[in-house]
């Protein structure tokens, strides 16, 4: 026997006030008028909705729009305010933190140089910089929905363990020796993971496309992920998107994983800054400043990127982002890195499938921190 689910009239509206709260959301700054012709819903249910959610505390008034004749409408957004979560960025290079509000804005960040080590010492140390965080910025504590945690490595299935994490030397880390000493929910997330959901996050464009988008992340490790609007893929043992890990060159050159010829030993950040013992930012002013040295690595490298490019696009036959750290210096040689797909490509292709991060760095730290958001969101 079939049976089918009833929609009752409390469904309806919730359904109605969530609809009302992310059209605000999204829209930032919106009039009664507009939420009612966008939503197809009457005044009197859109007043009645947006009392609960000033009730909440979710909402507050920012003035009036001008006049387009008659009575001034009230300017309604989201209260940043009314919650907040956190982002924890841990790497070789130490711990970022940051708030962030409702609204998505940063209201205090702060940055720890710190090297992990076993023992209690380092999840101290996270635990203190979130708590110092906290009360440096005044927030309510009672408003964090969570706190999201990224690493620059592999977690297991539950996301509780990080399983490898080569640039910064961990293996088999229980997140719950940072979680139990805070107050608050913890989530941990491979970094490329969380800078791919950021960049969904941001793209308000992209939220009602179908087609997905392979993201691959350029920092002192390489990874990647893949994002639509249903869904991030994990893989059978949570490891989608190390990108960084396939075999450009075999028995090449050595990886922090401990294998050989690794893309990651070809493209990360290290090879245009550390490695050659100065910053991204002093390797890409000689570049433009004409130096030969600097061009010399720079084709080899962008002749070792535009590899591993092509070939997840073969794979994926869709759209590839970059972002991370180097992404940014890329932009500027974008019609040359086209370039070189097509001459690569076996197919009649353009390039256009390529395309560089739009969302800052600071955003793309905060992608586990946001699922948070997400959830209190959908939970309206």
């Amino acid at each position: 026997m079939i049976t089918t689910s009833k929609i009752t009239t409390t469904d309806v509206k919730r359904y109605n006030k969530n609809r009302v709260f992310q059209l605000i959301y999204t829209a930032g700054k919106i009039s009664r008028q507009e939420i009612a012709d966008a939503l197809q819903l009457s005044l009197p249910t859109v007043n009645q909705n947006l009392k609960l959610l000033f009730d909440m505390g979710l909402l507050s008034y920012e003035g009036n729009f001008e006049s387009t004749g008659g009575r001034k409408a009230q300017i309604i957004s989201v209260n940043g305010a009314a919650r907040y979560t956190i982002s924890v960025n841990l790497s070789d290079n130490g711990i970022k933190a940051a708030v962030l509000d409702l609204n998505c804005e940063v209201t205090g960040s702060m940055r720890v140089p710190a090297v992990f080590e076993r023992g209690a010492s380092y999840g101290e140390t996270v635990a203190d910089t979130v708590m110092r965080l906290v009360e440096h910025t005044g927030i309510d504590s009672n408003a964090v929905l969570g706190v999201g945690i990224t690493v620059p490595g592999i977690f297991d299935m539950e996301n509780s363990t990080v399983v490898y994490a080569p640039t910064m030397g961990m293996k088999n880390y229980p997140m719950e020796n940072i979680a139990r000493l805070l107050p608050f929910e913890c989530r941990g997330m491979n970094d490329a993971r969380s800078g791919a959901f950021a960049e969904f996050w941001f793209d308000r464009e992209s939220h009602d496309k179908k087609e997905g988008k392979t993201y691959l992340m350029l920092n002192t490790g390489v990874g990647g992920s893949y994002i639509d609007s249903d869904n991030i893929r994990f893989g059978s043992h949570n490891r989608y998107g190390e990108f960084g890990h396939m075999t450009l060159y075999p028995g090449g050159r050595p990886c922090f994983c401990g294998k050989k010829g690794c893309f990651e030993s070809y493209v990360s950040a290290r090879c245009l800054s550390s490695d050659m013992g100065i910053t991204l930012d002093t390797f890409f002013e000689g570049l433009r400043n004409g130096n030969e040295e600097y061009k010399k690595v720079f084709d080899k490298y962008l002749d070792d990127l535009t590899t591993g490019i092509n070939n997840l696009y073969i794979m994926s036959d869709g759209d590839v982002i970059v972002g991370g750290p180097v992404a940014a210096y890329l932009r500027e040689y974008k019609d040359l890195i086209c370039r070189m797909l097509v001459e690569k490509c076996s197919f009649e292709i353009d390039g256009s499938y390529l395309s560089f991060a739009k969302c800052t760095q600071q955003q793309a730290d905060s992608g586990a921190a946001l699922i948070f958001l997400a959830d209190f969101i959908s939970s309206i």
